[in-house]
């Protein structure tokens, strides 16, 4: 009997990393993708892309993607009521996974869902840390709560290896390290034309939004840099409501524009000068893509995913312009990478004896 692993997603990071393994493990195993309903449009428009025949179990009716506190705790507690009240899963004589990603509150209802059906858990996307335990807030709480509770952890840097075995090593869990982060499987790796001075902006991160002085300090720094760079901002929903919150004016000359599907925004980046960005998914792509980068951001997690290009701005804004004049228009190294981390999964999970 074929082995049986759930895919627990909510994100649309968490789809598009979890892609390359579904990918490679749906005619070796049996596969359903638990759709928690945290960001449900965009999950669905992922995976109705798919055309892979694979059962979806939808938790939520949630429409819509959440983009505020206040639905966002609406949308938890609906979520762990109703999971009380449905049956678990029957019993099986496969040996079941339940896979979930990364570190947010998805990956958390993830946990508990699969604990309350009695399935091993492999957490990927583990051991990154900040060592700071309200920095990035609620997601480093998130991260070593899901680490400490599941059963199976991949990682795919020394750091976190070591961060890993130095917590878990006694803990009765399996812990592993792939080549790469399993996004490399979603990168075009065709070479573009990189338009000068281009800029392509993107910010989400919820300490981000909530601070006014922080908010307000990187709409300036745009508006400033706009009057000498071609701004390409790319607006997710929560951010767009703190812009009417705060009554913020942007300049005209910046381009405030729409999120992609990920192929189509990995092409922008790889055509900009120049990223500025406080998510973690765009930091490792650029990261692969050797794309010069300001992080907005205090501290990060990905520690392994920097280099010269990647800027941690600290929200320092002479750092910030002092970084792009150097850097916007340099020559930029062609990204050149062949990772199947997706293939190392399985595999390893094959030689434990973990799955049939």
């Amino acid at each position: 009997m074929k082995s049986k692993v759930y895919f627990f997603i909510g994100t649309k990071a968490q789809a598009i990393k979890c892609l390359p393994v579904i990918k490679y493990f749906v005619d070796k195993l049996e596969i359903e993708i638990i759709d928690s309903g945290q960001h449900r449009k965009i999950v669905d428009e992922i995976y109705t892309s798919l055309n892979l025949n694979i059962e979806k179990n939808i938790l939520s009716n949630n429409k819509n993607n959440i983009s505020t506190y206040k639905s966002g705790f609406s949308w938890f507690i609906k979520f762990l009521f109703k999971q009380l009240s449905l049956r678990t899963l029957p019993k099986s004589n496969s040996k079941s996974i339940c896979l979930v990603h990364g570190d947010t509150v998805s990956t958390l209802l993830g946990l508990l869902w699969a604990k309350r059906n009695s399935l091993k858990v492999l957490h990927l996307e583990s051991g990154l840390t900040s060592n700071s335990l309200l920095n990035p807030f609620p997601e480093e709480i998130i991260r070593r709560i899901v680490s400490r509770y599941s059963d199976i952890l991949i990682c795919f840097d020394k750091s976190s290896e070591e961060y890993l075995i130095d917590k878990y090593s006694n803990k009765n869990k399996f812990i592993e390290k792939v080549s790469e982060n399993t996004i490399s499987e979603m990168i075009d790796l065709n070479p573009v034309k990189i338009e000068k001075n281009l800029i392509t902006v993107t910010m989400h991160r919820t300490e981000n939004l909530v601070s006014s002085k922080i908010f307000k300090t990187f709409c300036q720094l745009l508006n400033d840099l706009s009057e000498v760079y071609k701004i390409n901002w790319y607006l997710h929903e929560p951010t767009k409501n703190y812009l009417d919150k705060y009554k913020i004016a942007l300049s005209r000359k910046i381009n405030v524009l729409p999120l992609l599907p990920h192929d189509e925004f990995i092409l922008e980046i790889k055509k900009s000068s120049l990223v500025i960005t406080d998510g973690g998914s765009i930091q490792e792509e650029c990261y692969l893509l050797n794309k010069p980068t300001v992080l907005w951001r205090k501290k990060t997690e990905r520690q392994y995913a920097t280099n010269n290009n990647m800027f941690l701005s600290k929200f320092n804004i002479e750092a910030v312009h002092s970084f792009i004049r150097e850097n916007i228009n340099s020559e930029q190294k062609e990204a050149k990478f062949d990772y199947k981390p997706s293939k190392e999964i399985y595999e390893f999970l094959k030689n434990k004896n973990l799955i049939n």
